[in-house]
């Protein structure tokens, strides 16, 4: 038996056509059955024709027409003013592709609003349909734009870089949902750093947050074990657009890159590498749970390094991600090994110091030097570990903080037994 043709591959203007030409051949029908006009069509419009029911003075309407020029006169008549944009003048039309096109995240009625303020378009005088379709003709849709057309800004061809460490790309992935055995569900964030020339994953790590913090310390362990790139590129997420990551780049030599928006195709290795990461590794997952982000962490990095390192890439010529990255060796930039270089990863953030010389951070009071109470100090601080917490002022370092301890405060009796303490 021959298949019917899908219904997907039917035309939605001939169907309404055969629907109004069944109903044409049914009002003349019941005329030959001695049925006057309109009691004929009174009839038809008492039933469904593909669904719908049309009045009487519709059915009379297909009638003559098919009168007049048979079934090719019950199609779809193209309306006399189609192809002309009469709501809209072209002024008003270029200054909305303009806009779009300086703001292509900016939602429609956002760009209405600002061009009425900027005297652009006047209230009432034109349609958001009109306005959707200006911007679907010229391929500004928000679908267009997330299938790349209308703006060219950022890479538009596939390219790849020659060697290592010349471009990272990184991303942030939502992770699964652990249960631990204690307290409610914690949620999970991957940060991952992808070689652009070898697809080597040179650190990915599960965080609680996708916060800048977490990038940091996840961008930290990269770059002491595989060098630092000559660039960066990221999308424009909170954590990859603060002015924090822009001057650690600049410190280290690295070239900060950000996506346009609506071109995440544009870093399209690193959502690859996602998708094997939710297709293999989290599917695992899923037949042997997790509690803890350590066992997670340990389970992701186990996977990387004996699998998606070691297997064969099909757009690197038969090598693995791992081979590909050991071409270069020598020729990687490594990270210097000065202490100071630990310290551009620290957080900074100014308070003020309380009159019992603390202050607070994290949800936690940290005990500084007694001379400083009253004043606006700066801290530098780790906020992953908590290993380091150090006060400054301006340029000048003035020591570590400590964690409060309430209770040997009350067993020193003087600021220099305090001093004391500090040291």
């Amino acid at each position: 038996m021959h298949k019917t043709t899908a219904a997907s591959d039917e035309n939605p203007h001939q169907n309404r056509a055969l629907a109004r030409f069944a109903a044409v051949q049914a009002v003349e029908q019941a005329r030959q059955s001695g049925l006057s006009f309109l009691q004929a069509l009174q009839r038809a419009a008492q039933q469904p024709w593909h669904g719908r029911y049309f009045a009487p003075a519709t059915l009379e309407a297909w009638c003559y027409r098919y009168r007049h020029g048979q079934f090719a006169a019950l199609h779809d008549q193209p309306r006399s003013d189609r192809g002309k944009k009469r709501a809209l003048d072209p002024a008003s039309a270029e200054a909305l592709l303009q806009l779009r096109r300086l703001h292509p995240q900016l939602t429609l009625p956002a760009l209405v609003l600002e061009l009425v303020r900027q005297g652009r378009l006047q209230e009432g005088a034109f349609s958001f349909s009109t306005l959707q379709r200006r911007l679907a003709d010229a391929g500004l849709d928000r679908r267009s734009l997330k299938a790349g057309s209308g703006l060219v800004h950022g890479p538009t061809k596939a390219f790849e870089l020659p060697l290592p460490n010349l471009l990272w790309m990184t991303d942030c992935m939502h992770g699964p949902v652990l249960k631990p055995p204690t307290g409610g569900p914690l949620r999970t964030y991957l940060f991952a750093l992808l070689d652009d020339c070898s697809r080597l994953c040179v650190h990915a790590r599960f965080y609680p947050h996708e916060r800048l913090e977490y990038f940091l310390d996840c961008l930290r362990h990269a770059l002491q074990t595989r060098g630092i790139p000559d660039k960066l590129y990221t999308d424009n997420g909170p954590a990859f657009r603060s002015q924090h990551l822009s001057i650690v780049c600049a410190n280290l030599g690295i070239k900060l890159l950000h996506t346009a928006p609506y071109h995440a195709w544009s870093k399209g290795k690193i959502e690859r590498f996602f998708l094997t990461v939710q297709s293999q590794f989290l599917a695992a997952i899923l037949f042997q749970p997790v509690v803890s982000i350590e066992e997670l962490n340990q389970r992701l990095w186990s996977w990387i390094e004996r699998e998606y390192h070691q297997r064969e890439h099909s757009s690197l010529a038969g090598q693995t991600p791992a081979q590909r990255f050991a071409t270069v060796g020598p020729a990687l930039r490594a990270a210097p090994q000065e202490a100071q270089w630990d310290r551009l990863f620290l957080m900074r953030l100014p308070r003020r110091v309380r009159k019992d010389a603390t202050l607070s951070l994290g949800g936690r009071l940290w005990e500084v030097p007694a001379h400083l109470r009253g004043q606006i100090v700066t801290v530098h601080f780790d906020p992953v570990q908590w290993s380091r917490v150090e006060v400054w002022i301006g340029d000048r370092f003035l020591g570590p903080a400590r964690p409060c301890n309430k209770q040997l405060n009350a067993q020193l009796r003087s600021s220099n037994d305090y001093e004391r303490f500090l040291l």
